[in-house]
């Protein structure tokens, strides 16, 4: 008994360890470029052709107003400006009729530019397997549709993914290409002087508090790594489910 308890204190002992060492590896991998190498995997659709898109497929994100909705609508209308023989497509749980969510979709691309005959809602599609499921419905009609993927860029691979099988479970043929919205940066420069900003009487604390005004990659390339970080994780948990239930 004495000797099962020493070898369960040492595993317990050793897998403590490896998991802070594996915690201070990813904590100092948030100094560097890695995530967002990682993450800029997640937006490739895996295919090397490009070609001009019959369809823009624009995901249904976080709802308007949120920050994917905004985003993916202010991409897929610039896409259907660039294409405009494509039709746009909305991949959304619901329809017009019964979400307001959607009717917020299809107001965002009229406001932008895009008429609203031209923008077909896809509805039934309460996760991303199940919009390509019903995607590949709505284009029975179609040969070959080349789609324009517009969504987030970590949900661009398995959209594609996703898209693949369904048409394949279909017997038929699907090109794709995807358009990752990346949040557009800001260029002006950031950098500051803590000094200049100081009250007249905040001595002591000039002493005291180190002026990380140049250090931009304290104030926000760290907290943004940790950001790629999370949707990394979260999305390589999703896709290892996917690839489980053979979805994609």
């Amino acid at each position: 008994m004495k000797a099962f308890a020493r070898f369960l204190f040492r595993a317990l002992h050793g897998a403590l360890l490896s998991l802070g060492l594996l915690a201070l590896l990813a904590a100092a991998a948030q100094f560097t470029n890695l995530p967002w190498r990682t993450y800029l995997t997640l937006a490739a659709t895996g295919d090397s052709a490009q070609t001009e898109p019959t369809h823009v497929l624009v995901m249904g994100g976080s709802g308007i107003p949120g920050e994917s909705g905004f985003t993916r609508t202010y991409f897929g209308a610039e896409a259907a400006r660039r294409h405009p023989r494509a039709q746009v497509l909305l991949a959304m749980p619901l329809d017009v009729d019964a979400s307001y969510a959607s009717r917020a979709y299809v107001d965002e691309f009229r406001l932008r530019g895009v008429a609203p005959e031209r923008v077909r809602i896809v509805a039934g599609g309460r996760n991303t397997r199940e919009q390509a499921l019903r995607i590949a419905d709505a284009l029975a009609d179609q040969a070959t549709p080349a789609l324009l993927v517009v969504s987030d860029p970590y949900h661009i691979r398995r959209t594609a993914a996703c898209l693949r099988r369904a048409f394949a479970e279909r017997g038929r043929a699907i090109r794709l290409d995807g358009l990752p919205v990346f949040p557009l940066s800001i260029e002006d420069p950031l950098a500051f002087r803590a000094a200049d900003l100081d009250a007249p009487d905040a001595a002591p604390v000039r002493s005291a508090v180190p002026d990380v005004g140049s250090a931009l990659l304290l104030r926000y390339d760290f907290w943004n790594n940790l950001n790629y970080s999370v949707a990394v994780f979260r999305e390589g948990a999703a896709l290892f489910y996917y690839r489980l239930r053979r979805w994609i």
